[in-house]
């Protein structure tokens, strides 16, 4: 199933990708880590304790939830200036998956934003977690603000690229925005109460004091 009808028969929208998670229903926030933080204690220099500790829960938080088997969809979308130069997501699918010779089918979206701005959209479903380098993966998106670190994303374009892993049986987005923390969205009420339960001690303080408010 294409992604595109994918997200309109399980979520009712195609373009739930497209929203802001922080409010929507049955969407956790999670944080990477709580305690350390990204710079050093009087000193400009990274604290790579802290992103030892991002890379950990970011993996850890992808095996619990994509298990060795399980098919997923992986999404990149980039936010681009309609007279930029071609955005060139592909270059992740070549650089992390394990075996490119392999013609998994991509889908392709322009999104009109305004009359300046596109989003470039591409997915592929994949058979399960193991066609990816995942863990060079997930570092690279932890990283994507620190030019130091490595790996790390190339890009042309003003905004880095959006990286969603969809799984396509048990109807849960996975949105690791950078190293401060993620998303995890889903559309059954009885799955997100678990998932809740299961990461009460990650999740962030923004999400306890607006679901505090709601309440």
């Amino acid at each position: 199933m294409k992604l595109h009808d994918y997200l309109q028969t399980h979520f009712g929208n195609p373009d739930v990708l497209a929203e802001s998670f922080a409010e929507r229903p049955l969407t956790l926030r999670l944080d990477l880590e709580k305690e350390l933080y990204q710079i050093q204690d009087n000193s400009d220099e990274l604290n790579m304790a802290y992103f030892e500790k991002v890379y950990q829960k970011s993996l850890t938080l992808f095996e619990d939830l994509f298990q060795e088997d399980d098919r997923l969809y992986l999404v990149i979308r980039v936010r681009k200036d309609r007279h930029s130069p071609p955005a060139k997501s592909t270059e992740i699918f070549e650089r992390y998956l394990k075996n490119n010779k392999n013609r998994y089918t991509i889908e392709f979206e322009k999104k009109n934003v305004s009359d300046e701005e596109v989003i470039i959209q591409y997915a592929r479903l994949l058979p399960n977690r193991q066609v990816i380098y995942y863990t060079k993966l997930l570092k690279a998106i932890c990283n994507q603000d620190f030019p130091e670190l490595y790996p790390r994303f190339k890009s042309r374009q003003t905004y880095y690229p959006e990286i969603f892993f969809v799984h396509a049986d048990q109807d849960i987005i996975l949105h690791i925005f950078d190293d401060r923390g993620c998303f995890i969205l889903t559309n059954n009420e009885t799955r997100f109460k678990l998932l809740k339960e299961k990461y009460k001690s990650d999740l962030s303080e923004g999400y306890l004091l607006l679901n505090e408010q709601s309440d």
